[in-house]
This record gives C-alpha cells, sequence and structure tokens, in this order.
C-alpha cells in the first residue's frame, strides 16, 4: 500500500520542520513549501492526498491558497486542514468561507493532530467515503 502524500505549508521554518517530523515519523510521505505560491506550484506538478496550511504567510496567504485549491479541477476534493497560531472566530469563519475542511489552531497536540489528519486519510472512514461520491458525482 502506498503512503500518503501531504503537502505541508508553513513560512516558519522551525514549525514545518516539526510538523513534517511529526508526520513522518507517522509514516507518512511529507512534502513541504515554504509559502503559498511554492505550495500551488507543489499541487500542480504534484499529487497529494492532503494539505495542511499555515494563515499567515508573505505572499498568498492560507486563505487564498485554500480558495485556488477548491478551484481547480486536480485539487478541488482535496482535504484542506488549516493549522495556524490565528484563532479568532473571525479567522476560523474565513478559513471555512475559503473551503478548509478543519481548523486547528497551534498549540496542538501531535496526538490530535494526527488523529485527525488520521480521519482525513483513512479509506475506512465517513470523511473518505464522502470524498470517493463526491469526486465521482
Amino acid at each position: 500500500m502506498a503512503k500518503k502524500k501531504i503537502l505541508a505549508v508553513d513560512d516558519d521554518a522551525t514549525a514545518l520542520g516539526a510538523l513534517r517530523q511529526i508526520l513522518v515519523q507517522k509514516g507518512y510521505d511529507v512534502s513541504t513549501a515554504p509559502n503559498g505560491h511554492d505550495a500551488l506550484t507543489a499541487l500542480a506538478n504534484g499529487s497529494f492526498d492532503l494539505v495542511i496550511l499555515d494563515v499567515s504567510m508573505p505572499g498568498l496567504n492560507g486563505y487564498d491558497v485554500c480558495r485556488k485549491i477548491r478551484q481547480e479541477d486536480k485539487t478541488r476534493d482535496l482535504p484542506v486542514i488549516f493549522l495556524t497560531a490565528k484563532g479568532m472566530l473571525v479567522d476560523m469563519t474565513e478559513g471555512e468561507e475559503a473551503g478548509s475542511d478543519l481548523y486547528l489552531v497551534k498549540p496542538v497536540l501531535a496526538t490530535k493532530l494526527l488523529n485527525m489528519v488520521g480521519m482525513f486519510l483513512s479509506d475506512d472512514t465517513p470523511l473518505a467515503k464522502k470524498r470517493r461520491t463526491a469526486s465521482t458525482s
């Protein structure tokens, strides 16, 4: 069985490295991008099962990246998790309006993050079944 591929996007190199390490240790194939433009390039040139996005980044912020993901046929149904320090209700609402599937506020326990990632990537969860149904209709 092929490893699930995750694109992690954050302009904070330390946070991105820690996130990558947590996901790799759990067995995921992780690519990283330090900003929104590089994330969109990676998505255009590769195939991923999940995107984890920071919100506050120079250039394209996470909300903009998520909107662009939802506009492209190739990535329209790709699960997007925001992982950000922006925890105000207005921020979460903007994340939902941009098309995110989940909004997590930093700091988050690694176990919680891995459980949420696992829900989106497991073939046996209602979320995965919903995605398969949406992509075939």
